[in-house]
């Protein structure tokens, strides 16, 4: 990487980073505070940059990829591999030159849209530890992800349930374990650091922070967000229903490569569980983000 003189750099001095080549695999730690700031937009492993600091000129462009620095406003990169790139921003604001250091994830692209109405793009999730299996009324699903949300597919039976698990009826508990560490968070067994608790067809999105001082501790703290659950399409259709859905990355901080969570679908007058997915008969599900 170029290093720029009488600029001033930031990024924490406690973090520090195993230079082997720019490509990261694991976990990074960064506080930033340069008045410089970009959005980017994913397609697979091509990421547009785009400068959010108004008032920023002479805007070049380190991808952490070893290969050279580009300067402009808003520019687009192609990534050679899946990974953790340490991404500078340089940039002159007021005379004075800063840079910018950040880390960005860059994953594959995902084969399944949530606005075409349709299930059939799942047919091409096929990598065998996204399948995903159900118990009781959960006859089954899948996940997929790409560098911005993670996907999941499920469906369920409504047989014997008395209308109580209908699309519009059963309430969803999705334990997300954002940190994938089952040591943190709500019980040794989920390690959830965040509960939603709704119906995301009829809108019901509620979401709590796990808050206990134990992991055996039931405490949880509501709190807002939007766009954080994307509902894609949905159906009720001879006692099965069918549903698909998409959690913001970006929301929950989802930044390492594996995303566990647990998903249970309640009876909507809380009588009991109908079901939840599973893979090999655990409900602890944890998905490796390591797709090439």
């Amino acid at each position: 990487m170029k290093k720029h003189h009488n600029s001033l750099v930031y990024i924490a001095a406690a973090v520090v980073l195993t230079i082997l080549s720019c490509s990261k695999e694991g976990e990074y730690a960064l506080t930033e505070t340069a008045p410089l700031d970009f959005k980017t937009y994913y397609s697979g492993l091509t990421v547009s940059f785009v400068n959010l600091a108004e008032n920023a000129t002479d805007i070049a462009w380190d991808f952490g990829d070893d290969t050279p620095e580009v300067s402009g406003d808003s520019v687009v990169h192609t990534y050679a591999e899946i990974g953790n790139y340490v991404i500078s921003m340089n940039g002159t604001v007021d005379g004075q030159q800063y840079t910018f250091h950040t880390i960005l994830r860059v994953d594959k692209a995902s084969v399944v849209s949530l606005t075409d109405d349709s299930f059939d793009d799942w047919n091409d999730v096929t990598y065998p530890d996204f399948q995903l299996e159900g118990i009781d009324h959960v006859t089954g699903g899948k996940v997929d992800y790409d560098a911005n949300y993670v996907y999941i597919y499920l469906e369920y039976d409504t047989i014997g349930t008395n209308g109580l698990a209908s699309l519009e009826g059963g309430i969803m508990d999705l334990y997300m374990d954002v940190d994938n560490a089952a040591s943190t968070g709500f019980s040794s067994a989920v390690g959830a650091e965040v509960l939603f608790e709704g119906n995301i067809p009829t809108g019901w999105l509620d979401f709590y922070n796990f808050t206990g001082a134990a992991q055996s501790e039931w405490s949880w703290e509501y709190f807002t967000m939007d766009n954080a659950m994307i509902m894609g399409y949905s159906e009720e259709s001879l006692n099965t229903v069918k549903m698909e859905f998409a959690i913001s990355r970006e929301a929950f901080d989802i930044s390492s490569d594996a995303f566990a969570f647990k998903l249970v679908i309640n009876y909507s007058d809380w009588s009991g569980e109908a079901g939840s997915l599973a893979i090999d008969h655990e409900t602890r599900i944890v998905m490796r983000m390591d797709k090439q």
